[in-house]
Parts: structure tokens; sequence; C-alpha cells
């Protein structure tokens, strides 16, 4: 049947570019209105996924802590604790609590691996720096966290690490005793650190001395990884005495989601999150002083001494507005950076020091036993 002239005369004319033009901005207004959605939905499975590792983790503390009847502590590992911190990827007393949860996170093969072949001074174990320096855990890996190399060394490729162990809100440090990195005798000693919070080096922490409840007590977080040296995440180095030092100090360095100095970042060995098993403060621990998502500071000493002062190590992530815990009983919540923080002008109190935290609902979830009665807030 032939057709019209009418139907054969809009077949040869075809679309004009009005028409075109009318269809190509519909079909931007509609991936302008689509794209946020994909990504919010995107972000909402990345966070999802970060909240199951915390998950695995805190389960993986309660096996540990079935088994030995304790919590592990944030530094381990055998041998002298060594004289140039993580730099020189050695077992000497460096390992993060990580290392002692391999087992209970279906990583007993790689915990053998590592406790077969150490690393020693001087990079004298191939297999055990390869281990240190290569390996990485999905169970240590938020997808949210941006970075994969270090930004300050791209070429290291070590175990990534999105997650800390909570010290509490004393200015943590990962040395006992001045003149330790420097004094053999001290360093095979491997004395312990006892902090407000849960973990603390060589402290392994029975769960009875939670006396502020595990619903109550914050065990780990998310520390993200920095993927620019302006960025949150890094740590600016203040020269002070952690005995006067406020941490709103600390505070005023970071504006937004960059400080305003980042020239003072301590050196470029100091990549966190790109550490994965170092158990140095630096790298393994976030205290409950300022809010997830504000500035990270060592206090008292800069340069390569940065694993042995202490500091303010602030969790934070990409998620947007806060960050993700996991309670002492294994539970995980999102924390507002909004949170309460007390008076941050009031110094840190002593590691060993009592009583409730001066740092209001944010510090006392860091303490273990301050005797606050503050629930998490939702």
């Amino acid at each position: 049947m032939k057709r019209s002239r009418k139907w054969a005369a809009l077949d040869r004319r075809g679309f004009t570019l009005v028409e075109l033009l009318v269809v190509i901005a519909i079909i931007g207004v509609l991936v302008g209105l689509l794209l946020p959605a994909v990504q919010a939905a995107r972000e909402a499975a990345r966070r999802m996924s970060c909240s199951n590792n915390l998950k695995q983790q805190g389960l993986a503390l309660h096996n540990y802590e079935s088994t030995f009847k304790r919590f592990p502590a944030h530094m381990t590992g055998n041998g002298d604790l060594g004289s140039n911190g993580s730099v020189g990827r050695t077992q000497r007393g460096q390992y993060a609590g990580w290392f002692s949860m391999l087992p209970y996170l279906e990583q007993a093969t790689l915990y053998s691996e590592l406790e077969t072949n150490p690393m020693q001074p001087g990079f004298t174990n191939a297999t055990g720096l390869q281990l240190l320096v290569s390996t990485r855990l999905p169970f240590l890996e938020c997808p949210s966290d941006a970075g994969d190399r270090d930004p300050e060394q791209p070429n290291r490729t070590n175990t990534l690490s999105s997650y800390a162990f909570c010290t509490g809100d004393n200015y943590s440090s990962s040395q006992v005793v001045p003149g330790e990195r420097n004094n053999t005798a001290l360093r095979v000693q491997k004395l312990p650190i006892n902090n407000r919070g849960i973990f603390g080096r060589y402290n392994y922490l029975r769960l009875s001395a939670i006396t502020d409840g595990l619903s109550n007590t914050l065990a780990l977080g998310e520390r993200q990884r920095p993927f620019e040296r302006k960025n949150v995440g890094f740590v600016i180095a203040l020269t002070g005495d952690p005995t006067t030092l406020q941490p709103i100090v600390c505070k005023a360095t970071l504006i937004g989601r960059s400080y305003i100095d980042p020239t003072l970042v301590p050196n470029s060995d100091a990549g966190v999150g790109y550490r994965g098993f170092s158990g140095l403060c630096y790298h393994a621990a976030f205290t409950t002083i300022l809010p997830p998502n504000s500035a990270s500071c060592l206090i008292g000493e800069s340069g390569i001494s940065y694993h042995v002062t202490g500091g303010i190590w602030t969790p934070g992530s990409e998620h947007g507005g806060g960050a993700q815990f996991t309670l002492a009983d294994g539970s995980v919540r999102f924390i507002n950076e909004s949170i309460d923080t007390g008076n941050l002008a009031t110094v840190a109190p002593a590691r060993d020091g009592v009583g409730p935290s001066p740092y209001g609902v944010w510090g006392a979830l860091g303490t273990r036993m301050g005797s606050e009665t503050v629930p998490v807030p939702e």
C-alpha cells in the first residue's frame, strides 16, 4: 500500500535542529536529575560495606577476647621496639592490633607467615617485607576512601587501613618514658601504656576494666586515608608542651577539610592509612578529643620522632557529616561530626587520670571508666 504524500514529505524532511536541541536538553535534564540519585545510592552502598567491615572487626575483637580473656593491644609484636619506628617495617613491637586479630578475620595463614617471617632491621627478610608492604586486606579498607597510593610517596604499596583503635580522651602516645627510643634496655621491656580508652601499647585490657559499659564505650572507628597533603586526615605538627596545649589550638589549623598550612605535616614518611600494620598511635589510634573530621595534631615534637610523641589523632571519613564506629559490645553506629565536645580549651587529662571527660558526650564515649552515663547519640 502506498504511503500518503504527507508522510513521504516528513520522511524526507527528518528532524529539525530545534527538535534535536530539545531532545538533547531533555536528556541532559534527566541525567542531571538521576546522577545525584545514582551517586547517593553508590555512597550508601559504600557506607554499608564500611559498616560491615567494622562489624567484622568487632566480632573478631570478641572472638579474640573469648580466647585470651582480654582485648588485643593497639601496638604489639615480638622483639626490640627498634629505634626507627615503622620506617623499618619490622616486627619489633610495632605491629598494629590487626596483626593479633588476623586469625579471627579469616587470615590465619597470613598471621602464620608474618610470625614465621618477621622483618628485621635493614630489610633482611624479603618475604616479611613483601608481606608487610603489599598485602591488601578488604576488611581494613573503606571503599569511600579515595586514596590508594601514599600522596607523599606514591611508589609505596603498603597494606592500607581506614580504621583505628580508640585510646580515649588523653593525648595518646606510643612512648612510655623519655629516652626510650634510644635506650635498648628500655625498648626491650616493652612497657605498657594504659590510656583512658580501651586500647594502649602492650596493654591487653579485660572486659571488667570497661566500667562505663560496653554499649557506651567506643572500641574501633574510621580514620580516613588522606589523598592530598592538605587534606583532612593528615597530621599537623604543633610544637608545644602537652601539659598546657589546648585542643582548640589544634582545631584552628583546619578550615573546612583543608589545613591552613600543610607544610606543618611532619615528614613524607607519615602517611596515615598507608602503613596498615604499623601499631604506632600515629597510624593505628584515634582519640575522642576533637570531633570527627577535625584536625589531627602531633604535640610536643616534630620531625621523624612522630611515632614516640603524644598527639590528637582525630577519626574521620568520606561519608559526609561524621564517621562510623564499633562500640565495645560489637555494635556499629554513625556519629555526627557536630557531636558535643565540651570545653576544648581544657588540656587533655593524663592517660592515667580518673573522672569524667572534659570533652562532653564525645569525650565520654572514648573513656572506659570515666563514670559518665551518657548514651551513644542516635
